[in-house]
Order: structure tokens, then sequence, then C-alpha cells
């Protein structure tokens, strides 16, 4: 069987490091934020929460929408290669 070759560019192992530790300190500071809301820091929890929407909006959802279409795109594309499994 030949090997189909993708138009997508191969991530590197720099690149998965970069987004895991992303992950992690983005999951920290939630943690984070919901710590000091127990311990009644109320307007701590909203500032950090804003800016975590913040981020995700300005940053990120543009780059995650992107993802969801090319999935998609991959998924739909290849009937033959979803009727296999």
């Amino acid at each position: 069987m030949a090997r189909e070759k993708s138009n997508e560019p191969k991530a590197r192992l720099g690149d998965t490091i970069f987004a895991i530790v992303h992950l992690l300190l983005v999951v920290a500071l939630v943690v984070f934020a919901f710590i000091d809301l127990f311990q009644g820091h109320v307007i701590r929890f909203a500032v950090l929460m804003t800016a975590l929407v913040l981020y995700y909006l300005l940053v990120l959802h543009k780059a995650v929408l992107k993802e969801i279409r090319r999935k998609r795109s991959a998924g739909t594309s290849s009937p033959a290669k979803n009727a296999k499994r």
C-alpha cells in the first residue's frame, strides 16, 4: 500500500511541546481563579476569567474555528476512507 501524501505541514516536536505547556498554563490559571473564588476573592476571579475569555476570543477563537473546519473537510472529502472503518 502506498502512503498518501498530505498537503498539511507536519507538526514539529517544538510546536507540540509549546502547545502542551500553553494548555497547562491556561488550565493552571483557571484553577487559580477558582481557588481565589472559593477563598472569597470574587473581583480577582472576575478579572482573571474576563482576561481568559478575552484571550480566547482575541487569540485562539479564529484558530480553533479554522481547525474545526479543516477536520470536517478532511472527514467528508473521502467517503471511501470512512467506509473502510
